[in-house]
């Protein structure tokens, strides 16, 4: 066999361009696929990342959904397994997230809730071949971020049905808490990443907003609040020269719609 066996992607972005692995994972998958299983197995109990046999998570992604067609359980079981533990070392821990403390109770919902969707994905992908498990023969790290930036946001807005709406005084604004809560970008967390190829498709999105709502998404990220009853304070609503607030907000929900859908964050990051 050859790379010329490791089968293409079939996802595509936004411009119609077909989703592409990276070259040292292609190089990669075409080694791999001339090892034996007995082989591959024994590779995955490596767990120095700078070895040459160390089989990197989107090959593992690749040989798990080359397996829809045998019947060799025990292969599929191992690739599984080492799978999952990549998936969750690849999810932060916050400590004593557990405790009764909502940033850290979201944290626990949403490492739970990625690793719910992956293997949703995983089974409906092995019932029928699809894309949705593409971006992550990608860049698997960047696409378990992106899930569980989707989650976090999901995890904030359950949260906020239940808990009382608070305003700050002297805006008179939601809190920067419940605007999370309620299932808005922050898009600050978002541009410090630590996967620079998901670093430069958030900007990207953020550039390539209409005039009028990278505006307001650019104030937003200054922390400049949407209005005040305060005149001397300088607000986004000035800054624009609007006379509603609600014009704001519709704005940057607006905009924040076309990120999501920019950066695929929605229902399940399909």
């Amino acid at each position: 066999m050859d790379a010329r066996h490791v089968k293409s992607l079939t996802k595509r972005r936004s411009d119609g361009a077909l989703y592409s692995r990276r070259t040292d994972v292609e190089e990669a998958l075409a080694r791999l696929i001339e090892q034996s299983r007995e082989e591959i197995i024994a590779a995955l109990k490596i767990r120095d990342t700078s070895s040459p046999l160390y089989v990197k998570s989107e090959c593992i992604v690749y040989l798990i959904r080359d397996t829809r067609h045998d019947n060799d359980e025990s292969y599929f079981n191992d690739l599984y397994r080492e799978l999952m533990r990549r998936l969750s070392s690849a999810l932060p821990r916050v400590g004593g997230e557990r405790i009764d403390v909502s940033e850290r109770v979201h944290a626990a919902d949403a490492r739970d809730r990625v690793r719910d969707t992956f293997v949703r994905k995983l089974i409906e992908d092995r019932a029928e071949p699809g894309s949705a498990l593409d971006y992550f023969e990608v860049m698997f790290a960047g696409a378990i971020a992106a899930l569980r930036t989707t989650s976090m946001h999901r995890a904030r807005r359950q949260a906020a049905r239940t808990e009382a709406i608070e305003a700050d005084q002297e805006t008179n604004e939601p809190s920067l808490a419940v605007e999370r809560a309620v299932g808005s970008l922050d898009l600050k967390e978002e541009l410090l990443s630590d996967d620079p190829i998901y670093r430069s498709r958030v900007a990207d999105a953020i550039r390539s907003l209409p005039d009028k709502l990278r505006r307001v998404v650019e104030l937003i990220m200054r922390d400049m609040p949407i209005d005040s009853s305060d005149d001397s304070v300088m607000t986004i609503r000035k800054a624009i020269g609007v006379k509603s607030e609600k014009t704001v907000r519709n704005r940057r929900d607006e905009a924040y719609l076309l990120i999501r859908q920019a950066l695929s964050i929605g229902d399940d990051h399909d």
